[in-house]
């Protein structure tokens, strides 16, 4: 996921690490955060895969920022553009991670097909199915399972109902997507 947040945001301008750093940190919110170390060790080894490169300094010697540090930007190679598509074309593995997995693919979707979209959002749609099914299992169980407390049955059920509710919404919300992608060719556009 972290590849294809860095391959997607490379996609059009190089960006140095500490950019690409605080750009998919403002991405996975306020309560998670990517370390340095998950990152630096990934643009490494994609600079050693071949897929984005390190562009040439051109800072004159005395405009080095904070400790000293010279600021490496990074460009996509023509490699990394190929990956970047195979990584756009590949299922999301259901995961807890998702929902940030399917909001780097959304926010690339300016740079893929329409079919590649269609495909995506079916997918998505598909993964929320799977979710609500649990939900809605998890919630029949909750309510019939007499070996929880009754006081903490109906707190259970209360969040389970919330769950469901959200990724309710949330499937309402992809299919609008998909419905208007399907009406009229014009693809994500809000009204």
């Amino acid at each position: 996921m972290y590849e294809l947040f860095i391959l997607g945001e490379l996609m059009n301008n190089p960006m140095h690490g500490y950019l690409l750093h605080q750009i998919l940190n403002g991405i996975v919110g306020p309560t998670r955060k990517v370390s340095w170390g998950a990152i630096y060790p990934l643009i490494h080894g994609m600079v050693a895969d071949g897929l984005i490169e390190q562009v040439p300094d051109e800072q004159p010697e005395g405009a080095r920022q904070g400790r000293g540090k010279k600021i490496k930007t990074y460009k996509l190679t023509d490699e990394g553009r190929i990956r970047f598509f195979r990584l756009m074309e590949e299922p999301i593995p259901y995961s807890p991670d998702y929902e940030l997995h399917f909001y780097t693919k959304l926010k690339n979707f300016g740079l893929i097909s329409k079919e590649l979209q269609f495909l995506i959002l079916h997918q998505y749609k598909d993964y929320l199915r799977y979710e609500i099914r649990h939900e809605e299992e998890r919630l029949e169980y909750a309510s019939q399972d007499e070996r929880i407390p009754q006081g903490e049955q109906q707190y259970i059920q209360l969040f389970f109902r919330h769950r469901l509710e959200k990724l309710q919404f949330d499937e309402q919300w992809a299919m609008q997507l998909i419905h208007s992608h399907r009406t009229d060719g014009q693809g994500l556009e809000r009204e």
